[in-house]
């Protein structure tokens, strides 16, 4: 009996050391509570991967071994007993002082820099305008009378009488300045001296017609530009007159076209073409037995263009003065500026 009752008692102090009647782990129904986390004192724990969050569930004798259980960071989630999973945050990182108070400057309305100064607008030019022009009628031979006014005094020049033809038999042709195609008498600029000579003519001599062309002569810049229109055809560096026969810088029409076959005007080498103009030189009274008229012709010396070496013609490329002489009726405009 006494030995019995050592035995219970043994067996009491051994259970009592070993927790009492405390469950195991895993062998209740009851979730049983997290341990307590303590921050380490020593090293900080290691960063977790920001791209997972790893949750662990326990372990009883009846289950499987641990399953792990992956969220991305911050989705929401609960784990089997109904709790948030616990997610990862990553730490605030300080700003360096110079971006720690990043702020606008916002400048004062006297410490603005002041605007630019607007564009000005560019110089306006009038798109071209096509002029009229007058040729005499092939079944007219004679002189066309002049007149100051419609059937007003009739006017002399000093070469004399102007006739419906040209020295060479080409048909007259005069810049119309005033007036309708149905109108009786009609205001024109005519290829006479002096420069610009104007006088009214009856229209019943002329066959009217409209010309779109038109030259620009440039002496300072010594070149010579075709246009149709507003559209640019062909341009090129010229010949202009010396210091002692200047180009005279008027404004006129081409009044003659005609093939140089011979190229040479006795030691004056003229290119393919001649084109004669409205006008004539301003410092010569005559030239080579006739008059000192104005021409645009090609020339034997290409390579001296861009120089002011002439007797007041105007001398460019044969290859552009065929373009010309082929493209631009008689009429055409030319104006020749400073």
């Amino acid at each position: 009996m006494s030995r019995a009752l050592a035995l219970i008692l043994a067996v009491v102090v051994v259970a009592t050391a070993c927790g009492g009647a405390e469950a195991e782990p895993g062998l209740t129904s009851e979730r049983p509570e997290p341990p307590a986390t303590t921050a380490p004192s020593a090293a900080p724990e290691p960063a977790r991967d920001p791209a997972t969050t790893t949750t662990a569930v326990p372990l009883s004798r009846t289950t499987e071994p641990t399953i792990l259980v992956t969220a991305p960071p911050g989705a929401p989630g609960e784990d089997e007993f109904g709790e948030p999973l616990p997610t990862t945050t990553l730490p605030d990182v300080p700003l360096p002082d110079e971006m720690s108070d990043p702020t606008l400057t916002v400048l004062e309305p006297e410490a603005l820099p002041p605007p630019p100064p607007p564009l000005e607008p560019p110089p306006s030019v009038p798109a071209w305008q096509p002029v009229n022009v007058l040729v005499s009628n092939d079944d007219f031979n004679g002189i066309i009378p002049v007149y100051d006014s419609p059937d007003g005094t009739r006017l002399a020049f000093p070469d004399g009488d102007v006739w419906s033809y040209t020295f060479r038999r080409n048909r007259l042709v005069v810049r119309v300045l005033q007036g309708n195609e149905s109108d009786e008498w009609v205001q024109v600029e005519l290829p006479v001296r002096p420069n610009g000579a104007q006088g009214w003519v009856r229209a019943e001599n002329f066959t009217w017609s409209t010309v779109s062309h038109h030259v620009l002569i440039d002496v300072s810049d010594r070149s010579v530009t075709l246009y149709d229109g507003d559209n640019l055809v062909a341009t090129t560096r010229a010949i202009v007159g010396k210091p002692a026969t200047p180009t005279p810088t008027l404004s006129g029409f081409l009044v003659e076209k005609l093939p140089n076959h011979s190229q040479e005007n006795g030691s004056i080498v003229l290119g393919d073409w001649i084109l004669m103009l409205s006008f004539f030189s301003e410092a010569l009274n005559s030239f080579g037995g006739g008059l000192p008229r104005i021409a645009l012709h090609g020339t034997h010396i290409p390579e001296r263009v861009g120089e002011a070496l002439s007797n007041g013609c105007i001398r460019i490329p044969n290859e552009i003065v065929e373009t010309i002489a082929r493209t631009a009726p008689l009429g055409t405009v030319v104006n020749i500026v400073a």
